[in-house]
């Protein structure tokens, strides 16, 4: 009973007095308690899925892959010739001297080897029935700049051997061509100018392209 008093009864009083100034206030476990509560309030809303103004700008304007429209195209495409007709000005002159003939059936190839967003290069050769009614052979290249989606104006180079022309002698002639592309087949006019010695008439042409292979 005296230890009850001398050592337990203070050890209670200042318990007690200590519960009544809040010291002993169990707040952190009401804490604790109040944070578990609202973390499970958080966790059981469902995240919301609605694209938030930012969010949908971006989806509107994300970035979509580019398609390829550098200038640079070095497919290499196969073509054939198909000659063609021609018409000479000079009608007395030709008929004259028998070179007059203007149905130049023939053929050639034509290899595209240079197609960019400025114009196209290849290298062709063939044959045709030219204006004295001979086999005339050519080889060579030429370059056309393009002139919106369909025109194409340049001019080729080539090697040309026939009897009708220079004494039967091979020779280079640049050739004028414009040409317009259907797709699925091209038109093409040249003019083959007057040069004594080379060529005695001048003369109109045309003749169609095919694509065979891409």
């Amino acid at each position: 009973m005296r230890y009850f008093c001398y050592r337990l009864l203070p050890a209670f009083s200042v318990a007690l007095a200590l519960c009544g100034c809040g010291a002993l206030d169990r707040r952190p476990d009401s804490a604790l308690s109040e944070g578990v509560l609202r973390a499970s309030a958080d966790a059981s809303v469902e995240p919301s899925h609605e694209i938030r103004p930012a969010d949908r700008d971006t989806a509107d304007t994300g970035v979509k892959p580019s398609r390829n429209t550098g200038p640079a195209d070095q497919r290499f495409i196969l073509h054939l010739h198909v000659f063609g007709l021609s018409y000479h000005p000079d009608r007395k002159g030709t008929r004259l001297q028998h070179l007059d003939n203007e149905l130049n059936v023939g053929f050639g190839l034509g290899y595209k080897f240079h197609n960019d967003a400025r114009g196209e290069a290849n290298v062709e050769t063939g044959f045709f029935k030219d204006s004295g009614r001979n086999w005339a052979k050519f080889a060579g290249g030429g370059y056309q700049f393009k002139l919106g989606d369909r025109w194409r104006l340049g001019a080729d180079l080539l090697a040309i051997q026939s009897p009708t022309y220079n004494y039967g002698h091979s020779f280079i002639a640049p050739i004028p061509r414009l040409t317009y592309n259907f797709d699925a087949v091209k038109l093409n006019a040249t003019y083959i100018p007057k040069v004594q010695r080379y060529n005695a008439f001048a003369a109109y042409a045309i003749y169609l392209t095919i694509p065979l292979m891409k």
